[in-house]
Formats: C-alpha cells, structure tokens, sequence
C-alpha cells in the first residue's frame, strides 16, 4: 500500500528534517501520528510528485517552481506543550498530489506549477508560457468534501455582482478565492478534495463583476496540445 510507504517517508525523513531544522528543534517524540487521515491515493500521488522534483525541498520545507512561498509538511501546535505537538498537515499533502495529477496525467511542464499563489488566494496555480502574471488554471484544496462543497457554494454566493458580506473565517476565505479570480481572470478554477475528489470549473467574468462557475469535466484542465492517454 502506498500509505505504509509514505508513512516510512515521513517518519526517516520528512519529520527529522522538519523537527532537526535549527530554527526549530522540536522533540520529535511530540508527533501524534494522524497516518489515518491521509488517503492512499493521495499518498501514491504525493510520492511520485516529491520523487519527480515537482517541488524542492530545502531540508524542511517546500517550494514548486512558479510558487511564491515556502511552505510546511507539518502543523505545529501550542508553544506551551511539551514536546511541542506535530502533526501531518493534511492540506499540502493532497497539494502536492494535485501538482501530480497536473503533471503526470494532465500534461503540464513542472516549470509552469506553483504552490501559493502571490496574494496567497490559491493553492496551486498553473500558467501557461505566453502568460507569467495570470493564472490560466486556480485551485483550492481542501481536505474534506464537506469543506470543499461548501467553498464551491459560497464562491458562487460572492460571485454574484453585489454579494453579501463575508461573515465567517471560512466564508472570508472563499471569498478571497473570487477576489483573486477577478483580478487575474483565471479561465479555469479546480476545487480539490482528498482522494482525487473535487470539481472543475469554465469561469467567466461579466461586465457587471460579476463571477459565473461552469460544472466542466477534469479534461478541461489539460495542457494546451496534451493528447491524455
């Protein structure tokens, strides 16, 4: 199974580097081991998309070519606990996993992927050569379908062109999902669940503001001349 294979990963290599990281320091006897969590097909992904340099490590954290931040594997918990609890964070393991997808079955060049987007509004972000600014492709992940159903339905609510206030630390979030989607104009937005759950959508802007989600099929996100086998 891929999760015991990505379980050996994390606990010979991944955590040390993490806790052994100077700025750090941490006990690693304070991981609470959350393997459960972690779908084995997200697993498998996130191997192959570490083993293919989708993303460089620099001992303790990670960064894909286009991305515009360094980021974490592990979620740290309160300072005043001793050892200092970490856990596996679930969000950037299935990101790495959607980075696979785009580049093993999607057909997209790892030079063009990134990880965080520049107003930190995205997950993973794809462009295409002829645009570096603008996203062609925009994708949140999240690490339950409940999260993602909701993100879906609340973009569409603060899409409308006079939306309501954002009141919720998750609805200001998907809220910032449709700000960054107006400012760059991504054609195409992709919602990602664990497992290879999620949704992808044909995005279209109106001279009013207003933002329309199109149900389309995960082809849609192919690269550009990428024949899928």
């Amino acid at each position: 199974m891929a999760l015991e294979a990505f379980r050996e990963r994390v606990l010979s290599d991944l955590l040390p580097a993490f806790c052994n990281d100077v700025a750090r320091n941490y006990d690693i006897a304070g991981f609470k081991s959350n393997f459960q969590d972690i779908h084995d097909a997200d697993a498998e992904a996130f191997l192959r998309g570490l083993d293919a340099g989708l993303v460089q490590l620099d001992g303790n954290m990670y960064r894909a070519p286009r991305g515009c931040a360094r980021e974490q594997f592990f979620w740290e918990g309160s300072k005043r606990t001793i050892p200092r609890p970490i856990s596996i964070w679930i969000e950037p393991i299935i990101t790495i996993a959607t980075l696979a997808k785009l580049h093993f079955e999607l057909g997209w060049p790892k030079n063009l992927l990134g990880t965080q987007s520049r107003d930190w509004a995205f997950d993973v972000i794809a462009f295409l050569p002829s645009d570096s600014l603008n996203e062609h492709i925009a994708c949140e992940v999240k690490k339950t379908d409940r999260e993602l159903s909701s993100l879906i339905r609340w973009m569409r609510e603060f899409g409308e062109p006079t939306p309501r206030e954002a009141v919720s630390h998750s609805e200001r979030n998907a809220y910032r999902k449709v700000v960054g989607l107006r400012a760059r104009r991504a054609p195409l937005f992709w919602a990602a669940g664990p497992g290879g759950t999620g949704m992808v959508f044909n995005v279209s802007y109106g001279n009013d503001g207003g933002v329309t989600f199109e149900e389309a099929p995960l082809a849609t996100l192919q690269y550009p001349g990428h024949a899928r086998t």
